[in-house]
This record gives C-alpha cells, sequence and structure tokens, in this order.
C-alpha cells in the first residue's frame, strides 16, 4: 500500500463520501427500521429505500460534478479525493444491486403467497419466508458494505492509496512513497 502527500484538508475531503455514506447506514438502515419496528409503522418501511435511494443519487451527482471540474487537470491530490467518491459509488451501486434483488425476491414471495394456495396459513409462511430472505440479504449486503466504506475512511486519513483507489485513479496517476 501506498501513502500519497496530502495535507489535512485533502484528507478530510477524502473521508467525506465515506461518512454520508456510514451516516446514511447508520442512519436510515439502521436507526429508522428500528422506529418503525417498535412504532408499528410496517406499511411505512417502503421509506427506507426511497430515502437512501435520493442519499445515494445526490453523492453520485456530487461526484460527477468533482468530475467534470477536474477534467484535464494531473493534480494526484485532486484524483485521491475523486476516487474516493467513485469508491462510495460503487458502494452505493452495490446497495442499489440489494434492493433490487430485494424487491425481486419480495414481489415473487407475494406472488407465490396469492397464488400458490388458497390456505390464509400457509400464504403467510411462503411471505414470511421471502420477507426473510430479502431482509437477510440487505443485511449481509449493508454490513459488509459498511465495513469496507469504515475500513476506506481508515485509509483515507492516513492519506492511504489501497488498490481499489488505485483502480479508481488509474495506475498513471499514483504517486508512491513510503
Amino acid at each position: 500500500m501506498s501513502v500519497t502527500n496530502l495535507n489535512y484538508r485533502q484528507k478530510k475531503l477524502s473521508k467525506t463520501p465515506h461518512h454520508i455514506f456510514n451516516l446514511n447506514m447508520i442512519l436510515v438502515h439502521l436507526f429508522a427500521v428500528v422506529f418503525l419496528f417498535e412504532f408499528h409503522l410496517y406499511h411505512w418501511f417502503w421509506i427506507i429505500p426511497v430515502i437512501s435511494i435520493m442519499i445515494m443519487l445526490s453523492q453520485y451527482a456530487f461526484s460527477r460534478s468533482l468530475l467534470s471540474e477536474q477534467k484535464g487537470e494531473e493534480d494526484v491530490n485532486k484524483q485521491y479525493v475523486l476516487a474516493n467518491w467513485k469508491l462510495v459509488n460503487r458502494h452505493n451501486r452495490n446497495i442499489l444491486i440489494g434492493y433490487i434483488i430485494g424487491g425481486t425476491l419480495l414481489s415473487l414471495g407475494y406472488f407465490l403467497s396469492n397464488n400458490m394456495t388458497h390456505d390464509p396459513n400457509m400464504s403467510q409462511i411462503i411471505m414470511t419466508i421471502f420477507l426473510y430472505l430479502s431482509g437477510n440479504l440487505m443485511l449481509l449486503i449493508l454490513l459488509v458494505t459498511f465495513v469496507l466504506s469504515s475500513g476506506a475512511v481508515w485509509h483515507a486519513s492516513k492519506g492511504e492509496m489501497t488498490k481499489a483507489l488505485e483502480r479508481r485513479m488509474g495506475a498513471n496517476s499514483v504517486v508512491k512513497t513510503h
């Protein structure tokens, strides 16, 4: 792992996208779920992915604006910051893929529970199985991306160049010092 020559401000800018991502995971996916369960507001669970996707889209839009501002610049430190934004966009994409797979599982469970049997108890069992499958899948994806993003905060605070960031920056622009 190489270390780049970043000042305090650039390290802080590098950590910002990961902090936003982690706050999204903690506040929206953890506390909002607990809040909705606690107050039996199950019909409001749709708001969790909506808020999360809005945060992810705003991060994506901001990173695209950074990319358009830095077209043609060869400053490695600015590219390091941009690479951290790109890495968070990759994590956001993984979450979106999880939403799509989880939503597909829930839709399949809903379809099967309503069309496979006329027994309401069996329909409830089928829907519960698919609810747990999609919920556990989302939990696993959220946990893995949260851990990856937390590690990225650690590396950004040290100004370290990981292989994931090197791939986002391009091999030509990496300054390696030990």
